[in-house]
This record gives C-alpha cells, sequence and structure tokens, in this order.
C-alpha cells in the first residue's frame, strides 16, 4: 500500500502530480550571449533570458513513489511546473530537463519492498 503524500505546491513534470519536496532549492540566473566591459567599466551584455533551475529533495520515499517520479523525468525534454520564487503564491512553468539524481536507500527487506524508505534528489535545469 503506498503512503499518503502531500500535493500543496502544485508540482508537475508533464502531466504527473509530484508530491510535495521535503525540501527545495531553487537558481534565478541571467543569461547572456556575451558581456564586455570598456575602458571606463560599463558592463555591455547582451542579455538573453531569465531561468529558474530548482533542486528537490524527498525524504522517505517508498519503493512506488520513487519509481513514479523516476519514471516522469526519464525523458530528455519535459514540462516543469513548480513554484515560482520570484512571485509569492504563483507558479512557473518550463522546458527542462533533469541533471543529477541522487538517492539512498534508508531500509531495505527484499520480502518485504513496502518497508524500503528512499532518499531522492533530483536538479531540474531549464532549456
Amino acid at each position: 500500500m503506498m503512503r499518503q503524500y502531500k500535493y500543496t505546491m502544485g508540482i508537475k513534470v508533464g502531466s504527473v502530480n509530484i508530491p510535495d519536496p521535503s525540501e527545495w532549492n531553487y537558481q534565478v540566473g541571467d543569461l547572456d550571449t556575451s558581456g564586455k566591459r570598456d575602458a571606463t567599466g560599463l558592463l555591455h551584455r547582451a542579455y538573453v533570458a531569465t531561468k529558474i533551475n530548482y533542486e528537490f529533495s524527498w525524504k522517505s520515499l517508498d519503493w512506488e513513489m520513487l519509481q513514479i517520479i523516476v519514471a516522469a523525468v526519464q525523458n530528455q525534454k519535459f514540462t516543469l511546473t513548480a513554484p515560482d520564487p520570484r512571485t509569492f503564491n504563483s507558479m512557473y512553468v518550463g522546458d527542462y530537463y533533469v541533471g543529477d539524481r541522487t538517492g539512498k536507500c534508508l531500509y531495505y527487506l527484499p520480502e518485504k519492498s513496502d518497508k524500503a524508505q528512499f532518499d531522492l534528489k533530483l536538479k531540474f535545469i531549464e532549456y
């Protein structure tokens, strides 16, 4: 039996609802095609876009939820819907891929897979 998870943050990978992470970090960054400083030190930059990258971590997932999350991020490109850290109570939707996937098995009994508990950390990088 799958344990109960909270989904109050509204995170989605494609059409798959993802449970609220135990912890999330973000990075908002500006991308430039070039940037140079002139003789007076003034920066001349060719701004392209602002991107948001996320790192979500879950503690104590059961085996079924681990498989759901890992399967949802297998595509090389997918739509991620996640909280926008720049605006209170709003969502950001963008095209992403997942970078490093790290995890840890905390407790495992092969004869009782429902007793397995996993930690998982994913880095979502915007295209």
